[in-house]
């Protein structure tokens, strides 16, 4: 009887656990919640991103370059990072996924003017050809 209990406490505790681990990202809640990295309140609806470490801790951030800076700074081991599409607005999406751009054209929260995209059809000729994809982002940064 009390290996039984044992065995169903067990997988109570395996069944609440899977059930609190985020699958994807947490929408923002602008104007309340605050950046992991600078601590700045979040509340531009065209920037944001968001870390969701493998033990399921999510980090959301005011900006791009938050994000960036705070994974040059130190290796958290992470199961997604997304961002929010400037073409988008709130809605968080892979990183992967989108393009970036560098122009004086988006004044990012943190002053990089630094804006993700969805779609690099809705950026003009010009800014087209200065998109980054994550992995060159990211390098950037660490230059």
């Amino acid at each position: 009887m009390r290996n039984q209990l044992r065995v169903s406490m067990c997988v109570i505790a395996v069944l609440i656990l899977i059930g609190c681990s985020p699958e994807g990202p947490e929408p923002i809640k602008f104007g309340t919640d605050q950046c992991h990295y600078c601590k700045m309140t979040i509340s531009n609806p065209k920037y944001g991103a968001e870390l969701i470490t493998k033990k399921g801790r999510i980090h959301k951030y005011d900006a791009v370059e938050c994000v960036v800076n705070q994974l040059s700074e130190e290796n958290i081991e992470h199961s997604g990072i997304y961002a929010i599409a400037y073409d988008n607005p709130k809605e968080l999406k892979p990183v992967d996924s989108l393009h970036f751009v560098i122009s004086k054209d988006f004044r990012s929260p943190m002053g990089a003017n630094l804006a993700a995209f969805s779609d690099r059809g809705n950026l003009s000729e010009d800014l087209r050809q200065k998109t980054f994809e994550w992995s060159k982002l990211r390098k950037k940064f660490d230059q």
